[in-house]
């Protein structure tokens, strides 16, 4: 099986996280292709295909079916985690929603997980949202790392439990992601900085609180970029 450039990074990243004995659960599966993929790989001994909707469910059945892995990979109907509540997971991953979702789903039931030691989540949008969350609330960043798919670029996190110290701009940029300055992270905050110029042109009041605001994540772009 083949995974798209953004399935692919999450799964390098699972695996170097996880062992034979893990137990994998995929929170909105994009059709069980993560999840059986592992398995076929022998990175996991078992995985949950989990979906709210039962269009996308049945697709990850197809897969399953497809790669004759019905003894190992289940999918299972429900929303955010509540499939999950009686199921002995160790590893949880959440991709392609967005950071206040994503948040919403942990704060319901991630309490609820104690064997759970690696959460392995891809935001679509509002990165800043879910490191902040988790960073504050018993977890730490153990690795980042962000690819471009088609015309998307992705970051990647993955959480341990534990604590460390942050600052506000690690929630934003990523502590990992602005050490490394991979060529891709670069070309996402430089297309970023080139929105907020754009902003600042169509802005004619200099003394506008919304003016203020963005030179200052001008600045702080510039700044995190070592650029003038």
């Amino acid at each position: 099986m083949k995974l798209s450039k953004r399935l692919d990074l999450v799964a390098k990243l699972i695996e170097k996280q996880t062992d034979k004995q893990d137990i994998l659960a995929d929170i909105g599966t994009d059709h069980g292709y993560l999840p059986c993929f592992l398995v076929s790989e022998n990175k996991i001994s078992k995985a949950y295909a989990c979906d709210v909707a039962i269009g996308p469910l049945n697709s990850s059945k197809e897969t399953i079916e497809m790669m004759h892995l019905e003894p190992f990979v289940t999918p299972l109907l429900g929303n955010g985690l509540e499939p999950i509540l009686n199921k002995d997971c160790t590893v949880i991953s959440i991709c392609g929603m967005g950071g206040f979702l994503m948040q919403e789903i942990l704060e319901a039931h991630l309490h609820d997980f104690p064997k759970v030691h690696t959460l392995v989540l891809q935001p679509n949008i509002c990165e800043y949202v879910i490191r902040e969350y988790l960073c504050t609330n018993g977890w730490y960043i153990e690795d980042e790392a962000i690819v471009k798919d088609v015309n998307h670029r992705y970051e990647v996190m993955v959480y341990k439990r534990g604590k460390k110290e942050y600052h506000h701009l690690d929630y934003i940029y990523g502590p990992i992601l602005r050490q490394k300055q991979s060529s891709c992270f670069k070309d996402k905050w430089h297309h970023e900085l080139l929105v907020r110029q754009k902003v600042i042109h169509s802005i004619q009041d200099h003394q506008h609180p919304k003016y203020q605001e963005v030179m200052q994540e001008i600045e702080e772009i510039k700044e995190i970029l070592n650029e003038d």
